[in-house]
């Protein structure tokens, strides 16, 4: 098993990552909240517990034991100690908190003949939106990217060009959520086949802005993770500011297309990634030593 890993750390990773979640996630899934298999309805407690030690077991589990087996004892440190990589430039940290954010939000907060509305006060909104950003991270995306920017991205980018990855990585990630839309607790829209196309343009739309953001903030998971969060933060601001909860993927999902297709016109395609064609058009890495350069004077 260790032998096919080393041969194959990417597909080791992927099918891990779906392996681990589907299966701690399946008391829930396979509960009435979900297909109705498992006689018992889970407690909103359950549900919490049950998702959070998913999103463990997939993606952010999958990363680490694929790379200590395929690529030795300190690859899993290298790969946590991008999580605290925070010393980026700051327009990263700008793509991350306030163009992902808007982009997700505008949709909703613009529409003709919508009013913003919170049920609380303007104190009391702040606080609840602030805390709820801190909250998110301990939601998903902290447990996620680790394993898909932060270990899988990377991968995918030396096999294939910047865009490709991102695509590739983004149509695999939307479908890692596939028992989700069996539960009724899941709070994303999917009462119709045009809100599963959209939240699929939303999470492919999504993964070609990270790699944009991953790339450019030199491989720092901690960027990806907050550009992810603020992804969530700002569907639920938008439902809280304009007291309907979120019940329709599009506007999302083009506004997040609109900063891809930014992401992809200004890069020339490239999102960011340090690398340059050679003449039979294959990417060309830079030499290690030029990224750990790049790396400590904080590009």
């Amino acid at each position: 098993m260790t032998a096919l890993i080393r041969r194959h750390p990417l597909t080791a990773f992927f099918v891990l990552a779906y392996l681990g979640s589907w299966t701690v996630w399946s008391p829930w899934w396979l509960s009435r909240s979900g297909v109705g298999v498992l006689p018992f309805e889970p407690s909103f407690a359950a549900v919490a517990g049950i998702n959070q030690l998913g999103l463990f077991a997939g993606p952010f589990a999958a990363a680490l034991v694929v790379a200590r087996i395929a690529e030795g004892p300190g690859a899993p440190r290298r790969l946590l100690d991008r999580v605290l990589q925070w010393r980026v430039r700051q327009r990263w940290y700008v793509l991350a908190l306030v163009a992902i954010p808007l982009a997700t939000a505008a949709g909703y907060l613009l529409s003709p003949g919508t009013a913003l509305s919170p049920e609380d006060g303007a104190a009391a909104t702040s606080v609840l939106v602030t805390t709820t950003f801190l909250v998110y991270l301990l939601g998903g995306p902290i447990q996620e990217e680790p394993g898909w920017r932060g270990f899988a991205l990377p991968r995918l980018q030396r096999r294939l060009h910047p865009m490709t990855a991102a695509l590739v990585l983004g149509v695999i990630h939307c479908c890692w959520h596939a028992p989700l839309f069996l539960t009724e607790e899941w709070d994303t829209a999917r009462q119709d086949p045009g809100q599963l196309l959209a939240y699929l343009v939303l999470v492919v739309s999504m993964s070609f802005v990270l790699s944009w953001l991953a790339n450019g903030a030199d491989g720092s998971v901690l960027l990806v993770v907050l550009g992810h969060n603020a992804v969530n933060w700002a569907l639920f601001s938008a439902g809280h500011l304009t007291g309907e909860p979120v019940a329709d993927n599009w506007p999302a999902a083009i506004g997040l297309a609109v900063l891809a297709s930014i992401a992809v016109v200004t890069t020339r395609g490239r999102l960011g990634h340090p690398s340059t064609r050679g003449g039979g058009g294959a990417l060309i890495e830079p030499a290690p030593d030029v990224l750990a350069g790049r790396a400590r004077s904080g590009r």
